[in-house]
Parts: structure tokens; C-alpha cells; sequence
């Protein structure tokens, strides 16, 4: 009983760290428009007068969500232009890493993200002005993985009928 009971406990550890492992920290891809807006970018509705650099946001009501969209990462990609002025506006790899620090209002705002001029020109022509793009809420931040780490450091003492003691320390 004792080994089946340590052979039950190590499957049901190995399984909880792998379901831990494999939990994405990005989600699905969305689809809108990106426009872009000119320095300055202070204040913001997120963070004031804080100056939170150059790849940042504005987010439409589309993904606002009363400011909950504050801080978070969004990978965003260039798909296509929009107009026959700029047939071909996407450059390079077409994806930046934005932060969202600010509202762009409904009746000003033209595109479900509103990219700071910087942001826009990394990854599309600025003259251009609205493209098309794929994005998404990402663990990326200036364009580098965040990868969590997760300890467990705790001893489990068992103990069966038998007097028998079992040890599992998880690392």
C-alpha cells in the first residue's frame, strides 16, 4: 500500500508540474486596424505623466475594458494596408511589442489600436497611416520572452498504517 500510495503522490506531482509548464501566457489572435499618433505622449490615461517610452499603445473600447487593458503587452503584427496609396506598407519581420499606456476615445480613435509614431514605423510605412494587423496579449516585452519561474519547496511527510515514512521534497 505504502508504494502505491509514493507511486500515486510522484504521478500526481509529475502531472501538476507538467500542466504548470505548459499553460501559454499568450493569447488568441485578434484582428482590427492600427493607426498611430505624434509625441507627446504624456500624460496618459494609464500612467499620468509617467514616461513609459516609445513602444506604447493606445487601446480602442474594443480591448480597453475600463482601463484593464493598463500595462499589458501586446505583440502586433502588420498584415496588409488599407488604402492604394501604400499597396505594400508592412517592413521587416511586420510585429512589435507594445505597452498599453493610454485610451483612444471612441469618435478620435480610427483603428483598434492607436501605435505611438515610433511603434507604427517599425513595422509598417508611415505614410500609410492606417493598416491592417493581426494582434495579441503577449509575455513579450521589447520583444524578449518574460519567462516565469516557478519553486516548490516544500517536504511532504506520509505516513501509513504500516509506520512507514515516506519523503517528497519537491524542487
Amino acid at each position: 500500500m505504502a508504494i502505491k500510495l509514493h507511486s500515486s503522490l510522484v504521478s500526481l506531482t509529475a502531472l501538476l508540474i507538467l500542466s504548470l509548464s505548459s499553460i501559454s501566457l499568450t493569447s488568441a489572435q485578434d484582428s482590427g486596424t492600427a493607426t498611430y499618433y505624434t509625441p507627446p505622449y504624456t500624460p496618459s490615461a494609464c500612467y499620468g505623466f509617467e514616461d513609459d517610452g516609445v513602444m506604447i499603445a493606445a487601446a480602442s473600447d474594443v480591448f480597453w475594458n475600463d482601463g484593464g487593458a493598463c500595462g499589458q503587452m501586446y505583440q502586433v503584427t502588420c498584415l496588409s494596408g488599407t488604402n492604394e496609396g501604400t499597396p505594400e506598407p508592412c517592413l521587416g519581420s511586420g510585429s512589435a511589442v507594445v505597452k498599453i499606456v493610454d485610451h483612444c476615445p471612441p469618435g478620435s480613435c480610427r483603428g483598434t489600436i492607436d501605435l505611438s509614431q515610433k511603434a507604427f514605423e517599425s513595422i509598417a510605412d508611415t505614410n500609410a497611416g492606417v493598416i491592417n494587423i493581426s494582434y495579441q496579449q503577449s509575455n513579450l516585452k521589447n520583444g524578449k520572452e518574460t519567462r516565469f519561474h516557478v519553486a516548490l519547496k516544500k517536504t511532504w511527510r506520509i505516513n501509513d498504517c504500516s509506520g512507514l515514512q515516506f519523503f517528497m521534497k519537491l524542487n
